[in-house]
């Protein structure tokens, strides 16, 4: 498993490389599909709820042998999309 790193590199304030990335731009960094236990902790959610809210048809996701699996960019995009 790939670990996320939150942190931005190339943040507005360059002095502080440190800083903190948006959720968005946390998830949309990660090289490959996201799993359920990957992406729930980024959103400040459990497992079940993110399930839930596919099967629902509200976040995108798609099903790769059957394992639920998250593209880094539409999940940034339908995030942004929610904040707009």
């Amino acid at each position: 498993m790939s670990k996320i790193t939150p942190f931005c590199r190339t943040f507005p304030d360059a002095s502080d490389h440190h800083a903190p990335c948006s959720v968005a731009t946390t998830i949309e960094r990660h090289r490959g599909m996201l799993t359920a236990k990957q992406l729930a902790p980024l959103l400040g959610e459990s497992v079940k709820t993110l399930y839930n809210r596919v099967k629902r048809g509200g976040q995108p996701a798609v099903l790769i042998g059957g394992a639920v699996k998250f593209d880094p960019y539409e999940t940034a995009a339908w995030l942004r999309s929610r904040s707009a």
